[in-house]
């Protein structure tokens, strides 16, 4: 027996010596940088065992420990490199040696599948689909769906003047099943309904995804199957994929239904699912039925989701700090008159002020407030080598916050984007959707969606919120949210024009 243990110890122990001699470079790199201390095997696991609404504090403030020399530690076995100067970031960011997603990813292909936000640059068809779906939320489709974003944005204007002069509300819900409703018909094709008979499912399962999603990417021992297959999170993430995946293929055989109707509407606006599946019927080579489910599925919560916490922030935010709000609001009525129904791109484009706004909204709380990406070759970064295999952490949440970019950075001040501001700072000190190859491609339709939402409550409301930006506690999953909720109080706007009072 004892032969049998022995040689067993000596298997292991030369196994272990040819793991970390291939590892040898990423050690040897590694030590040159500057980070917290290290545990044997688990490295700085240890630093986020704790309940997922605080993993963003304890991320920020290791981050924020240490200068702009990068910053390295260790989940594990896998080497991250925290890189906060944006002279680094522009050249991580700007090369398409870097549009590789890190192998940690992989745990949304679970829920998302292989789809624009899981999927590497490493797949030669992530490029091949990129290129394709990218001219779809082109200014044409936009204008397509104006009429449909006018609609849903009066409905959910509507339900809020329910809680005029009543107390705080939590108005998150009510934007997400108002964005809910314009996202599913504009790129699913499917009428919702969530603002008049209540959240589906469906839309409930896609936020329960991207919770579970974020928990097992910053929880180690969530990340090995043998452990996370016998928690009750498996159960759960299973019921939510069966959801989820279940409304989409619905929704394409409606679409297979509208494109092959005899009685369908040609004036009607097309929406994406139309487009692409009828790309993949004819183009199976390219988009196969895994593939046109898995971008559908990502396109959604992309979309939707992301524009409910910014348009949910930017009401806080706007109530926190009302100087800010009359000005916003006195400008969308400059252009828009008493009647805000029919607005229209042009101006929406003409809205300086509030595209000031929303930008500084987007700043404090980032879509994505950490982005991973993975050196596929060993490169040299001044004085420093990242290896092949490191994970690259973008931290978009800290750089929107550091006092070496912004004039007053920890609260919301829209000035940071005055033209002479702008001009003086580096160009990679603000990401708000990404950069690069991998930079969001939905960017202008959300931009849009979130300037015609907060238009439309300008106009029509005064909203009042306690407290400044430093006072809300942050959590983060995929998206930066607040532990407690979007607080915030309405009243009815009254217009002083002339001394002439207009309601």
């Amino acid at each position: 027996m004892l032969p049998y243990v022995l040689g067993l110890l000596v298997v292991i122990a030369l196994y272990s010596m040819k793991y970390h001699w291939s590892r040898r470079k990423m050690y040897a790199a590694a030590s040159k940088m500057n980070g917290p201390r290290t545990l044997p095997l688990i490295g700085n696991a240890h630093s986020f065992c704790c309940k997922s609404e605080d993993v963003l504090q304890k991320i920020t403030s290791i981050i924020d420990e240490y200068n702009k020399d990068p910053i390295r530690f260790w989940l594990g076995p896998n080497l991250l490199v925290v890189l906060k100067n944006p002279i680094h970031l522009e050249k991580i960011m700007s090369s398409s040696k870097f549009a590789y997603k890190h192998e940690l990813y992989e745990i949304f292909e679970e829920y998302v599948g292989d789809g624009l936000i899981s999927a590497s640059g490493l797949k030669p068809k992530y490029k091949i689909h990129r290129r394709i779906f990218q001219p779809l939320f082109d200014i044409k489709f936009i204008s397509s769906i104006l009429g449909i974003m006018r609609t849903q944005m009066t409905i959910c204007m509507d339900k809020l003047e329910e809680h005029v002069d009543k107390e705080t509300l939590d108005i998150h819900d009510m934007i997400f099943a108002c964005a809910g409703d314009i996202i599913g018909e504009a790129i699913l094709g499917m009428e919702m309904n969530n603002q008049r008979i209540g959240l589906s499912q469906f839309c409930r399962s896609v936020v329960e995804m991207l919770e579970m999603a974020y928990e097992r990417l910053v929880k180690v021992w969530l990340q090995f199957d043998f452990i996370f297959n016998r928690l009750p999170i498996k159960k759960k993430s299973d019921e939510v994929i069966f959801v989820i995946h279940n409304f989409v293929e619905e929704a394409l055989m409606v679409s297979f239904e509208r494109r092959n109707s005899s009685e369908r509407d040609e004036a009607r606006f097309v929406p994406i699912i139309d487009t692409i599946s009828k790309f993949a019927e004819s183009n199976p080579d390219i988009i196969n039925q895994e593939d046109l489910v898995n971008h559908l599925i990502t396109f959604f919560p992309a979309s939707a989701d992301t524009s409910t916490i910014i348009t949910s922030f930017a009401a806080v935010c706007f109530g926190m700090y009302p100087e800010y709000q009359e000005k916003a609001a006195l400008e969308v009525r400059s252009i828009v008159g008493d009647e805000i129904s029919e607005i229209t791109l042009d101006q929406i484009y003409k809205m300086e002020y509030l595209d000031m706004c929303m930008k500084d909204v987007l700043r404090l709380f980032p879509i994505a407030p950490y982005i991973l990406r993975r050196t596929v070759e060993d490169y040299a970064l001044d004085k420093w080598v990242l290896p092949k295999g490191t994970a690259i952490v973008v931290p978009i949440f800290n750089l929107h916050r550091d006092t070496a970019h912004w004039e007053n950075p920890e609260h919301f001040h829209p000035d940071h984007f005055l033209p002479e501001a702008v001009k003086n700072r580096h160009i990679y000190a603000y990401m708000p959707f990404s950069a690069g190859p991998r930079g969001c491609i939905g960017k202008t339709l959300a931009n849009i969606i979130l300037k015609m939402f907060m238009a439309n409550l300008l106009h029509r409301f005064e909203i009042q919120a306690d407290g400044k930006v430093p006072d809300l506690q942050l959590k983060a999953d995929i998206s930066t949210r607040p532990k407690g909720g979007y607080y915030c109080r309405l009243k009815k706007r009254e217009w002083k024009i002339n001394d002439t009072l207009m309601k």
